[in-house]
Formats: structure tokens, C-alpha cells, sequence
């Protein structure tokens, strides 16, 4: 999970005998794993990065608009999460907190300092794990907040010819954005719904997008300002769409720089 916080994977190795099969122990690891990852697989399939991977014994991913939150030497109790503090660039106001593979109900209070959770009894092992420490200290929690937003970089978008960019602080939404200062570069992605918008920054010196519903050009977009830069500022929005899925292409025009931070579906 520290891994995929980082938007890193892991290779598990699995050494067979020359027979070709494996140690009891070796079989019963991998049996393990693969039982939590069907409780908490969410949290590490078709995820991506959070803002910040970890938080002291906590490792972060976003999935879907929410934030899951991997607890690590978890011992039950409440537990603080300094990097959902309330008023970030990235999380909204949380709304529901849940226990992957648990119907025990999560309080939890948002402020300046963070989100605490509480359980609100005792939280049982995770069964089909024989291993003490993911069946009961290596939990995962379900965060949803108002803002969810799909981020720049999630599965469904293709950017080619443009710049992934992390760690701007900046005030973009999870501190990182897709870039371009290639003119004709299409950064595009699929979504269902019936209407979307496109958050992108204004800066001194930016260029020009053109945006694309379904084949069709929509608008044509100017991110410069004369000002300071503004961060996740609505570029575009368009509502009444036919509900299904549709194809949104954003195409760099410039003459300057321009960036994508993310889409909201409506």
C-alpha cells in the first residue's frame, strides 16, 4: 500500500521447488493477500495517487472521487488523519466515513487539524486471514467528501504529448496537473453523465484550448489572465446532455502553455 500510495505496484515473488510447488507457507501468504484484497481491492485497483501519499501509520489513494485511507499497525481506537484537515486544495467537506469489510458505523469530526474517526464499537477481524496483521491491524477506510472530482490523470484519459506535473503547490486540486505546450496535443477521456465542466488554472501567459463533446467543438477557451494565477477555476460547463456516455477532447491551441486539472460530471 506504501507502494501504490506513490503510484508504485509490487511484484510478489513466489519461488516454487523444483517440482514446481510452493512452501505451505509460501501458499498461505498469497491466500491472505489475495482475502484482503477482495475486501479492500478498491482502495488499490484503478486507484491513483492521493495529494500525499501517507500520513504517519496511514497510506492514501483516491478512487472513484473518494479518498481511501489504508490504516497501517491499526489497534481499533480513533484515529487522526492530519492530511484531510478541513479547507484543503483538494478534499471537500467529508460526508460519509465507512470500514471496508466492517458494518461498524464511523463517527468522524472534520477541522483545521484533520478528520478524526471513531469507530462507534469494536471493530472485528476480517475473515478467510490467517495473518494477524491484515486481518485486523491492516484496515482500509471509505472517505467521501463534496468535492469529487476526476482528477487529470485518472484511468479513463489519454494525454498524449502532454506533461504529467506533481508537488506544484499551487492550489490545483491534488496538487498536480496535465500540461501542454505542444499546439494540436488532445487530452481526452470518457464519462456518463449529463453534463460536464472542465476545471482548469488561469495564468499570465497561457494559451488557448478548444473543447470537443462527441466529435462536436463546443468552445474555445482562454486561460490567460492579467492577474494572479487562479487555480481550479470552471473553464467550461456544459449541461442537457443525453444521458450515456460521451467522449470530451481538449486541445491545446496556444501560443502558450495551457493544463487540465480535472473534470466534474454532472
Amino acid at each position: 500500500m506504501e507502494n501504490v500510495s506513490r503510484n508504485g505496484s509490487t511484484l510478489l515473488n513466489v519461488t516454487q521447488h523444483g517440482r514446481g510447488d510452493l512452501d505451505a507457507e509460501a501458499e498461505g501468504i498469497c491466500r491472505d493477500v489475495g482475502a484482503w484484497l477482495q475486501v479492500n481491492g478498491e482502495a488499490v485497483y484503478g486507484s491513483r495517487p492521493f495529494e500525499v501519499h501517507g500520513d504517519g501509520t496511514v497510506a492514501y489513494t483516491r478512487n472513484h472521487g473518494n479518498v481511501h485511507a489504508t490504516l497501517l499497525g491499526w489497534r481499533g481506537g480513533a484515529i487522526m488523519l492530519g492530511a484531510l484537515r478541513a479547507g484543503g486544495a483538494t478534499l471537500g467537506r467529508v460526508s460519509h466515513v465507512e470500514l471496508l469489510g466492517s458494518d461498524v458505523a464511523m463517527a468522524f469530526l472534520q477541522d483545521q487539524q484533520g478528520l478524526t474517526v471513531t469507530p462507534g464499537g469494536a471493530v472485528g477481524p476480517l475473515g478467510g486471514i490467517g495473518n494477524q496483521q491484515l486481518t485486523s491491524k491492516t484496515r482500509v477506510l471509505r472517505i467521501a467528501h463534496d468535492r469529487g472530482r476526476i482528477n487529470d490523470d485518472h484511468p479513463g484519459s489519454a494525454a498524449p504529448g502532454w506533461l504529467r506535473r506533481s508537488n506544484l503547490n499551487g492550489g490545483d486540486y491534488n496538487n498536480d496537473l496535465t500540461t501542454s505546450e505542444t499546439p494540436g496535443a488532445v487530452w481526452s477521456s470518457t464519462f456518463s453523465g449529463g453534463g460536464v465542466a472542465v476545471i482548469a488554472p488561469s495564468e499570465a501567459g497561457a494559451g488557448q484550448i478548444e473543447i470537443q463533446i462527441d466529435g462536436g467543438v463546443r468552445a474555445t477557451v482562454d486561460l490567460a489572465t492579467a492577474g494572479a494565477r487562479q487555480p481550479q477555476q470552471v473553464a467550461y460547463e456544459v449541461t442537457g446532455l443525453a444521458a450515456g456516455e460521451h467522449v470530451i477532447r481538449i486541445v491545446d491551441l496556444g501560443p502558450g502553455p495551457v493544463a487540465v486539472d480535472a473534470i466534474v460530471v454532472q
